[in-house]
C-alpha cells in the first residue's frame, strides 16, 4: 500500500513538473512565416555541467500551411500542391538519458481550412536536471556535441491532384505507405552542446567542429520571391557539394560547387523552385551545414 502510495505522489510530481515545464511561444516570431528558431547554425544553447537548474532549452516554430511534392501514382510523376493541417513531433533521436522533449501540445492545428489554411505558432523545450548533465561529463570531461534528428510529422488535409487525394487525404506523413519520398521529415543538424563550466563559454570541443562554411551561409533573400544566391565564405578554394531536399525530405537537386578563397555565391535560380520550404546542406564528405529557405509566389 505504502508503495502505491510512493508511486501515484511520484507520478503526481512527475506531471506537475511536466506541466511546469511547457514553453509557451515567443511573440517574436507571431508575424513570422514558416521557421524553426534558433536554426541549426544558431543551435540550442549549452548545457553546463555547474548550472544548478539543469538543461532548458526551448524551439520555436511556425507552422507551414502548404507545400509542393512530387509523388509517384499508378508509374506517373505528378507535381502537387499538399494543403497541411496539422503538425507534431514524432521523436527527438539522439538525447541522452535523462533528457526528455514537451511540445506544448501533442499538435500544432493550423487554423481555417484548406486550401486556406492559416500558420500557427509552437513551441518545444528540451529539459534535463544537473544530474543528467554531470553524467554526459563523467563519460566525456573535455566536453562533448550530441548530434540530435527531430522526426516532424505533417498531416495533409487534401491537395490540388484527385488521384493524390485517395492517398494523401487525412493521413500523417508516417502513413502514408507504398508512394516513394512520403515519409516523416527528419530534421538533422542540431547538437546538444554539452561543456563543464559556464564561465568558460560554449566554444567548440576541438577546430573544425563545425564547418567553416556554415559561418554567415545563406540564401539571400529569404523568402526568394524571384532570384536567390547561396552565399557562403571559404579560406580557401575547395569543392564543395550543394544538397537540396522539399519539407518532405526528398532530394530534389545535388550539384557541385567550386568554391573560391572569400565569399562564394551561387545563384539558384536555374533551378526553377516552386513555392515552398527547402532544406539545404553545403558538405564536402568529411563535414556538413544545414539550414532552411522559403520560396514564396508572391
Amino acid at each position: 500500500m505504502l508503495k502505491s502510495i510512493l508511486l501515484s505522489t511520484a507520478g503526481l510530481f512527475l506531471c506537475v513538473q511536466m506541466a511546469s515545464a511547457q514553453c509557451t511561444p515567443n511573440p517574436q516570431y507571431a508575424d513570422s512565416t514558416f521557421g524553426v528558431w534558433p536554426d541549426t547554425l544558431t543551435n540550442l544553447p549549452c548545457a553546463f555541467g555547474d548550472q544548478s537548474t539543469g538543461y532548458n532549452a526551448v524551439i520555436d516554430l511556425k507552422t507551414l500551411t502548404d507545400t509542393s511534392v512530387s509523388v509517384d501514382l499508378q508509374g506517373n510523376t505528378f507535381d502537387i500542391e499538399a494543403y497541411i493541417e496539422k503538425f507534431r513531433i514524432n521523436a527527438v533521436e539522439g538525447l541522452p538519458s535523462g533528457f526528455t522533449y514537451i511540445p506544448n501540445t501533442n499538435e500544432w492545428t493550423n487554423t481555417g481550412t484548406a486550401p486556406n489554411f492559416s500558420a500557427v505558432q509552437g513551441c518545444v523545450s528540451i529539459l534535463a536536471n544537473q544530474a543528467s548533465v554531470q553524467a554526459i561529463l563523467a563519460a566525456n570531461p573535455t566536453g562533448v556535441d550530441i548530434p540530435l534528428t527531430v522526426i516532424v510529422d505533417a498531416k495533409i488535409k487534401n491537395t490540388n491532384n484527385p488521384l493524390a487525394n485517395f492517398i494523401l487525404s487525412d493521413r500523417w506523413l508516417s502513413e502514408v505507405e507504398g508512394v516513394p519520398g512520403i515519409a516523416a521529415i527528419p530534421v538533422t543538424g542540431y547538437r546538444l552542446r554539452v561543456r563543464q563550466n559556464q564561465a568558460d563559454g560554449c566554444g567548440p570541443v576541438s577546430i573544425g567542429v563545425e564547418p567553416q562554411w556554415a559561418i554567415g551561409m545563406q540564401v539571400a533573400p529569404n523568402p526568394v520571391v524571384d532570384q536567390a544566391n547561396l552565399i557562403f565564405q571559404l579560406a580557401q578554394p575547395e569543392t564543395l557539394t550543394l544538397r537540396i531536399f522539399n519539407a518532405q525530405g526528398q532530394i530534389i537537386a545535388q550539384e557541385r560547387v567550386q568554391g573560391m578563397a572569400g565569399e562564394n555565391r551561387v545563384d539558384l535560380a536555374h533551378l526553377n523552385l516552386s513555392s515552398g520550404l527547402y532544406i539545404y546542406t553545403l558538405g564536402n564528405g568529411r563535414q556538413e551545414a544545414s539550414k532552411t529557405f522559403i520560396v514564396s509566389a508572391e
